[in-house]
């Protein structure tokens, strides 16, 4: 990673602008020239959230970044892109920072890195597939999936970004198709939820797992025969209370059922909501729509009873337990897709399986108040199912790995 620790600003002779001209500081082990192959960099101002440049400046190879222009405001961001040839493959961006006409002049921090390299840590994953990974405050774990003979793992691992170091911390009931999601919020725990048994039982309980920084984390169990269902969707609320929705207990067709966990009091409790779906489903979406409390949680795809897409969207609204009237449907209903909220509070729609079987390569937004329109096409060498959606820090999505069943690429949505 290049980090830009300081910023040059010159005040210009004519106008009340700036220019800015970013100071590169490489890391120890980087080399002389961490980018030889870039043929150009691109600076850019804008205004914090929006896609508009202020002002904008391509600079060839070897000319110094200098970007005049830049106006005196209180929400500016600056952008740092590196090509080679037309493509993007280097990104960073500051803070929001606020230029003034008096005073002492600001120094935003940029961190410019490679988005087409991925580093190398020396440490030795568990094998897992269709295993779930999750942040918690300072720490990610990974947990569940299936080894390399088909045995579910029980090691919980625990991930110390400022360390490098990963760890066992504990061990929990084998089972598959448990759903994974961050409970309260001062510390966060991780709720692992329903599943099925090595048995063909359900697992009807939440298992809470408390990171630490110690060897050891505390794992406590909620037993609630009503959350053994798999293809539940977790979404977790801004006051960290957990909504799970729908699902399908082993042999049994899909639920209606809409579950809260609570762990407001310090011990999690689970309990029955008097909402429920329109469209019982399983392997849907569940998207909070926002950070406000009682934000909506819009329901999206997965199968019916008779195993084919929902089309129909539902929007649960948790301050009332109930859900809207309106269900408005999907260009293309599917499910085993990705549904990744954008910073205007729409959500994207990626991939999945249509009701004939085959990938689906459209690419859809939903928006609560105007419903659903095209977005576009995934490209072609993009994982159409078992991937990963990642929303960027500048609200570009990263679709990585998944299946298309030839392989798969990894790709970059800007919305």
């Amino acid at each position: 990673m290049v980090r830009v620790v300081a910023i040059a600003l010159l005040a210009a002779c004519s106008d009340d602008t700036l220019t800015v001209a970013p100071v590169i500081d490489l890391p120890a082990n980087a080399g002389a020239n961490p980018f030889p192959n870039l043929d150009a960099v691109v600076l850019a101002v804008a205004h914090a959230g929006q896609d508009t440049d202020v002002v904008s400046k391509t600079f060839p190879r070897g000319t110094p970044l200098q970007l005049a222009g830049v106006p005196y405001d209180t929400d500016l961001v600056i952008h740092m892109s590196g090509l080679v040839g037309a493509g993007e493959v280097a990104y960073g961006r500051t803070c929001t920072f606020a230029f003034a006409a008096t005073g002492t002049l600001p120094t935003p921090h940029l961190y410019f890195s490679r988005i087409v390299k991925f580093g190398d840590l020396a440490v030795t994953a568990r094998v897992r597939n269709k295993g779930r990974g999750i942040a918690a405050g300072a720490l990610g774990l990974f947990l569940g999936g299936l080894d390399g003979a088909g045995a579910s793992v029980v090691d919980v691992e625990q991930f110390d970004p400022a360390s490098g170091t990963l760890t066992q911390v504990g061990q929990l009931e084998p089972r598959t198709g448990a759903e994974v999601a961050l409970l309260g919020v001062a510390p966060p725990r991780i709720a692992l939820i329903g599943g099925t048994l090595a048995d063909g039982t359900a697992a009807g309980f939440v298992e809470i797992v408390a990171p630490s920084t110690d060897t050891t984390a505390r794992i406590d169990r909620v037993d609630d025969a009503q959350l053994g269902r798999s293809g539940v969707t977790a979404s977790t609320l801004s006051d960290g209370r957990v909504i799970v929705i729908g699902g399908a207990a082993p042999t049994a067709a899909p639920s209606a059922e809409v579950d809260e966990i609570d762990a407001t009091s310090g011990t999690a409790e689970a309990r029955q909501l008097r909402a429920m779906l329109t469209f019982p489903r399983r392997g849907h979406t569940a998207t909070v729509v926002g950070d406000d409390i009682g934000a909506d949680v819009v329901v999206l795809g997965g199968l019916d009873g008779a195993g084919k897409p929902v089309g129909a969207a539902e929007l649960f609204k948790p301050l009332s337990q109930t859900f809207a009237p309106q269900t408005p449907t999907m260009i293309v209903p599917r499910s085993q897709h990705r549904a990744v909220l954008l910073t205007d509070n729409s959500i994207l729609v990626i991939g999945g399986i249509d009701a004939t079987g085959a990938p689906v390569r459209r690419l859809e937004r939903f928006d609560v108040d105007t419903g659903f329109i095209d977005a576009g096409t995934l490209p072609d060498g993009a994982g159409a199912f078992d991937f990963s959606a990642t929303k960027l820090p500048d609200g570009r999505v990263l679709i990585a790995g998944g299946d298309t069943n030839s392989g798969a690429t990894a790709e970059v949505y800007r919305p």
